[in-house]
């Protein structure tokens, strides 16, 4: 396509239109999903950017990636969530420590929830297939991580 196009407000809903009839119908799944994000448009609460994976990590590729522990860290204005995600589940911290509700948030609605104790620790047994994000809910604030593949 050439940048022209996108320059025309008619032309830009035409080929939009057309990427939607060749898309089909949706599934189940992708009906699900866009709920999930239609959603949370009006939300107050705040994201929490990624900052570190340790899969971008050179390091972690010298062994085997598979049974490595995932470290991540997520960071909001006052609020941050460190997280490890291992075969066994997900363990975390809210930083700085507090006490909170953090759930586990899927495409489809609430996956899990677990309790925050005062020094911030949390944690979700068992292991997580397709794409997770948490909600993370203190006395003084609400965050929202991006979406990371459980």
């Amino acid at each position: 396509m050439d940048d022209q196009r996108w320059s025309d407000d008619d032309a830009l809903l035409a080929a939009l239109a057309e990427a939607t009839r060749q898309a089909g119908e949706p599934t189940d799944t992708m009906a699900a999903a866009a709920d999930a994000a239609y959603s949370w448009r009006t939300v107050d609460a705040e994201l929490a950017a990624l900052t570190y994976d340790s899969l971008a990590d050179d390091a972690v590729l010298v062994r085997d990636a598979s049974t490595a522990t995932r470290q991540l860290v997520f960071e909001g204005e006052s609020l941050g969530v460190e997280l490890e995600v291992t075969p066994e589940g997900l363990v975390g911290q809210l930083v700085p420590p507090t006490a909170g509700v953090v759930t586990l948030v899927g495409p489809a609605g609430e996956l899990a929830s677990a309790e925050a104790d005062a020094l911030g620790l949390f944690r979700f047994e068992g292991g997580r297939r397709g794409p997770v994000r948490l909600r993370c809910v203190t006395v003084t604030e609400t965050i929202l991580t991006d979406w990371l593949q459980g």
